[in-house]
């Protein structure tokens, strides 16, 4: 749902020593994730501070920074807004490089997460939510894109969690979507790593689609693991590069083990 200037912003989660860097990453979520739509504006600053509870001078710093990185757009007498075009690889790839806590965080709670509800999922997915999955899967298969590459796995993992028809997880299907995105668009910088992640949802589909939910659980575990160490790697070289498959060697736990 897009949030607009009558929609609640905050409050806003603590997690750093500065102020300023929890403002630009809780708003560089909500403009990632799709709930700030390109183009909306911002509330006014004064009544923005005073929703997530900082001070004007910390809101203004971080708004200067989210318009270095070409998340807004910032005009003089009119209303800060949302950039209209989001360049995801170029603004979050780079910042996730250099936090490590931010990807471990990310990885462990995908891996306790998103494991059960694939599980669920296959013992409740309609007929029709298959198809919304298969749909996505094709849409992957050759997209050499990153940044529609990364928005198509979060529309494949938050669609899994709808799929669980239990409203509270589905709602957290779409928050883990927001909290990892940063981790999700590091691993779809290079050809490599679009391949596992397209590899890895046809195994996850065919296992949904079988209906059987300790398949789908493990397929994801698998997933999960495979794009773990696709961001290792892309982590262990000076700056990732978009141009088509590297030489990333993503060792697959599929080849030692079936679903079963």
């Amino acid at each position: 749902m897009t949030v607009t200037s009558d929609r609640p912003l905050g409050p806003l989660p603590r997690t750093r020593a500065l102020i300023a860097d929890d403002i630009v990453m809780h708003l560089e979520r909500l403009i990632v994730g799709g709930d700030l739509a390109p183009g909306s504006p911002l509330p006014p600053e004064r009544a923005l501070a005073l929703e997530l509870g900082v001070s004007r001078n910390a809101l203004r710093e971080a708004l200067t920074r989210l318009e270095g990185l070409g998340l807004l757009e910032r005009r003089h007498g009119s209303a800060n807004r949302v950039a209209r075009s989001i360049p995801l690889t170029a603004t979050l790839a780079g910042r996730l490089q250099a936090v490590q806590a931010d990807y471990d965080h990310s990885a462990e709670f995908r891996s306790l997460v998103e494991p059960r509800i694939a599980r669920l999922a296959a013992e409740r997915i309609s007929g029709r939510q298959l198809d919304t999955l298969g749909t996505l899967l094709e849409q992957t298969a050759e997209e050499t894109d990153a940044d529609l590459s990364a928005r198509l796995d979060l529309e494949f993992h938050t669609a899994i969690a709808q799929a669980t028809a239990n409203p509270l997880l589905a709602t957290l299907g779409e928050l883990t979507a927001s909290w990892t995105v940063e981790a999700r668009v590091l691993s779809h910088l290079g050809g490599e790593g679009r391949r596992v992640s397209h590899e890895g949802h046809a195994r996850i589909l065919a296992a949904l689609s079988a209906r059987d939910a300790e398949a789908s659980e493990y397929a994801m575990r698998i997933q999960l693991a495979e794009v773990r160490e696709v961001i290792e790697a892309v982590r262990a070289v000076d700056r990732p590069r978009d141009d088509g498959p590297t030489n990333l060697t993503v060792s697959s736990p599929t080849q030692k083990a079936s679903y079963r």
